[in-house]
């Protein structure tokens, strides 16, 4: 029997869950833990665990495989997320629509982005939103590995990544180009750079190469095979401090070496050497709420309305 039918079977009208049982079940297989899942929700983590007993003991089956490490969804907890989500974002559109708020928005989005892209491009034009919707509360998680959709630890994720699989709304945003820069100090005082066999010479800042920065930003191989690193790091903004301060050559996009002052020269003035695609992405259900649609539509209009953040300035 398929494990959502198996639930069904069990059900009885008198023993339906309570939404609020269904809801923490929903946290901890986002979150993985019942502790985390306590943090988000602002209970006790004895109360998650007695919620998710009462589940199970109401369905009649497994929901969660309990390890040290965490909680994993059995094959029945898989067959009960979809339609819990589908509850879930039933009661937030019918609490919207029941109050009247099709004009007025508020409550929380949480937004995943590329570290620079979030606090370099969009942190600053979050205000004009704020003003449209004082409601509105944006939690951005800007860093170098992409928060995951999946377990709805961000909302709307705008990445290098998209999800090939799911119920997921994709769009693209835009093509963003790397460039290769270098500090004047730098470019002075090393040997010159007249075509691109030459930067193999050359050293370079990068990122760290290890789990702790998606696969994605690691763009450099395509341009030097076996590059020399003289300074590696999580984080965009500190290579680009690195490199004005002349470690090395260094690819970034235009919204990142552009930042602040114009301390960084262009190796290959106008030749992008690298191209990727940046995508944005929700759940198909969420969409269906005021406050998501709102800060997804502003986010492609903020791409639409400045394509001169992916070029350098002419």
């Amino acid at each position: 029997m398929h494990p959502y039918c198996a639930l069904m079977h069990n059900w009885r009208m008198d023993k339906y869950p309570e939404w609020n049982d269904l809801k923490v079940f929903l946290t901890v297989a986002r979150l993985g833990t019942i502790s985390l899942a306590g943090e988000r929700l602002g209970i006790e983590h004895s109360t998650v665990s007695r919620r998710i007993d009462r589940l199970e003991a109401k369905l009649k089956v497994v929901l969660f495989d309990r390890r040290r490490s965490g909680y994993s969804l059995t094959d029945a907890g898989n067959a009960l997320i979809p339609h819990a989500e589908k509850m879930e974002s039933a009661l937030l559109a019918a609490v919207e629509e029941s109050l009247g708020l099709a004009d007025f928005i508020e409550g929380t989005v949480r937004v995943g982005t590329p570290e620079a892209f979030g606090i370099n491009v969009l942190a600053p034009s979050l205000a004009r939103l704020r003003q449209t919707h004082p409601g509105l509360n944006v939690e951005l998680m800007a860093q170098p590995q992409f928060p995951s959709l999946v377990t709805r630890e961000v909302e709307i994720l705008v990445t290098l990544e998209p999800p090939a699989m799911g119920r997921y709304k994709v769009a693209k945003l835009a093509q963003i180009h790397y460039f290769l820069y270098c500090s004047a100090g730098y470019k002075k005082s090393h040997p010159p750079i007249r075509q691109l066999s030459d930067v193999a010479q050359h050293e370079f800042v990068d990122y760290i190469h290890d789990g702790s920065v998606s696969e994605r930003y690691r763009v450099l191989e395509e341009l030097v095979p076996q590059p020399r690193r003289s300074f590696t790091t999580t984080s965009v903004l500190a290579q680009r401090a690195a490199a004005v301060a002349g470690m090395g050559l260094v690819l970034l996009t235009p919204y990142v070496a552009n930042a602040g002052q114009a301390d960084l020269v262009e190796v290959f003035p106008g030749r992008p050497l690298i191209t990727r695609s940046l995508w944005i992405a929700a759940p198909e259900d969420l969409l269906r709420i005021k406050r998501y649609q709102s800060v997804w539509n502003f986010i492609r209009q903020l791409m639409a309305q400045h394509p001169d953040l992916f070029h350098p300035p002419s």
